[in-house]
This record gives C-alpha cells, structure tokens and sequence, in this order.
C-alpha cells in the first residue's frame, strides 16, 4: 500500500498542482489581457523616454539646422494629422449626438455647459493669477532687461466677455474654422479744432487744426485657431432641428454617424504612430535648445507652477464637481484617462 502513495506523491511532484497551474495559467491570461488592452499606453511611454535618450545623445554631435529638422520631421507630421482630425470629429460626433436626442434635452444640456464653460473659467483664470502671483515663475531678470515693453495695450473685463460673445455666435462658419475674434486697441490720431475732437478720416486737412491727440480705441481683429465654441454652437443648433425633422433626416443623421464612426478609426490609426511622433518632437525640442541646462532652470519653476495648477484643478476642483453632480467615484473615471491625457501632455495638445 506503500509503493501506489508514493508513485502518486512522485507524479504530483513531477507534475506540479492542478490546482496551482490553472491558477498560474489565469494569472497569465489576465497579464497578457491588461498588456494587449494598455499596449498603447507602453509604446506612448516608451515613446517619451526614447525622444528624451534620442536628444541628450545626439546633442554631443552638434548637428545641423538641417539634420534637427530632418529629426522632428516626423513628430510634426504626427502633429498635422492630430490636428487635422480635430474639426471633422468635433463636427461629426456632436451633430449626430445632438439629433439623437430631443430638444428638450439640448436645450438643458447647452444651458448647462455653458454654466460649466463659464464657472471653470473664471476659476481656471483666478488660479492662474493666484498662483503666479505667489510662485513668480520663470526668470525675474526678464522683465529687468526687457523693461514695461513698448506695445500700447489696455486689459479690459468687459472685452473678453464681449469676445465670448462673439466666438459663440460667429458670423462666418468657414472662418470660424480658422479664426477667431479678439478685441484690441490700436492707436488711433483724434485731431481737436476749436474745442471739438474729429477723426482722421473727416478733418485730416483742416488749416484750423490746432493739435492733434492719440487716442487708443477698440478694433475688432482675427486671429489664427480653431473658433471650438463657435463651431459647437453651430453644430449643436444644427443637430438639435436635424432630430426635430423626424424621417426626412434620418438619411442626414446616419450619414453624421457614418462620418463620426470612420473619423474614430481614422483617429485610432493614427494614435499608433503616437511613439514615433512623440519621440521625434521630444527629440528635436532637446536638439533646438542651445543652453539645455539654463532653459531646464528657467523653465522649471515656469512648468512647476502649471502643473500645480493643473493638478488642484483636476484632483481638487473637478473631482468635487464630478462628486457633487454625479455623485460616484471620481477615481474610476479618471483611470480611463489616462491614455488621453499622457498623449494630450506628450503632444501638448488636446
């Protein structure tokens, strides 16, 4: 009875625990599962320490203007095809999403972003201040050496909620694509005769003119970027009547939806050349800096101020707004970001 115990204890020696090895064989399946699900994220890493190696090496090689941009070549054709995506996919997705739902709906959820637009806002700009007013980022020689600055500029609350206005209800939806509207003030020369003031235009060749004064005045300009709020607010509109219109849009609607699905995968393709395009901008940064070290200590308190801001912002402020609205576990919805936001910080932008 002896020898059968022992030739069992021998096999399950040789054998291993069945138990054991299925657990071991979970475990693998679970490692290979979470590795092909965050392999975007590994190569997006990757990707970032291989610009930084790439960089400090090739510095010692003093290369040309032309060998650099031959090195960032790539990274900025990365660039040109994330921008290129952001209009159609913002278009496509909002329009077929706000046809979906009805009325009612957009109505509140336009109200509601708006207040969310604006209370974030004007939280984001007092932080901002707040904090380079107690940090003092970036070299306080600069302003030493360069002075006051010559340009005539006046800072105007009323301004840039006037400019708000005015890039949420634009005037040329083409435009908008590429502009937007900002206020500034231009000197203009107001020419004062017997105690009256008249502009250029009227009295410029008046033999009365007794003097002639500067005056800054309001002037309307464009400038370039992407006008995002005019754009969904125009699309939000539009897509809001398209859901009203029933089945005479529905060929519309799918349409938008087709766009919105073929734009995703368009941006999925090109969101894997993330580790060449990231390593190549990172690279070619480091190789057009001339004195690494005294931009590294200038800018660190300048990148240490924004990254405090960003992270009370995105740790303190929103996390009590998600909590507050929404009222579940800020954490878990930040975990799925991670991939959007290590890309949005590789490629700085959003």
């Amino acid at each position: 009875m002896e020898r059968p115990n022992r030739f069992s204890d021998f096999l399950l020696s040789t054998m291993g625990d069945p138990t054991a090895a299925a657990a071991s064989c979970s475990k693998l399946r679970q490692i290979k599962r979470w590795l092909r699900k965050n392999l975007l994220l590994l190569v997006t890493v990757s990707g970032v320490f291989f610009g930084v190696v790439l960089g400090v090496g090739l510095r010692p090689l003093h290369l040309s203007p032309d060998a650099i941009l031959l090195v960032s070549y790539p990274g900025e054709l990365f660039m040109r095809l994330l921008k290129l995506m952001i209009l159609p996919l913002v278009i496509a997705s909002l329009i077929a999403g706000a046809a979906s739902l009805n009325a009612k709906m957009n109505g509140r959820l336009a109200i509601r972003t708006m207040v969310y637009f604006l209370l974030t806002s004007l939280f984001n700009a007092a932080l901002g201040v707040a904090l380079a007013l107690v940090m003092h980022p970036g070299d306080p020689e600069t302003k030493r050496i360069l002075g006051a600055g010559t340009e005539h500029r006046e800072v105007n609350i009323l301004d840039g909620f006037l400019d708000l206005g005015r890039n949420i209800f634009p005037d040329n939806l083409f435009q908008a694509a590429f502009q937007q509207a900002h206020t500034v003030y231009v000197p203009r020369q107001v020419y004062v005769r017997n105690g009256t003031e008249n502009d250029t235009a009227i009295a410029s060749v008046d033999i009365d003119i007794l003097k002639a004064n500067i005056r800054m005045v309001r002037d309307i300009q464009y400038r370039e970027g992407t006008n995002t709020l005019g754009i969904i607010f125009f699309c939000l509109v539009f897509g809001t009547v398209l859901g009203t219109l029933g089945r005479k849009a529905r060929v519309v609607v799918e349409f938008f939806s087709a766009v919105d699905e073929v734009i995703m995968k368009m941006v999925t393709g090109v969101m894997w050349l993330t580790p060449i395009g990231v390593s190549s901008v990172i690279a070619g940064k480091i190789l057009s800096v001339e004195n690494l070290g005294l931009v590294t200590v200038q800018l660190g308190w300048f990148i240490f101020t924004v990254v405090l801001g960003v992270l009370l912002y995105q740790l303190v402020f929103m996390q009590l707004i998600y909590l507050a609205i929404v009222r579940r576990n800020p954490f878990k919805f930040y975990c799925g970001l991670i991939q959007a936001t290590l890309t949005a910080f590789a490629t700085a932008s959003t």
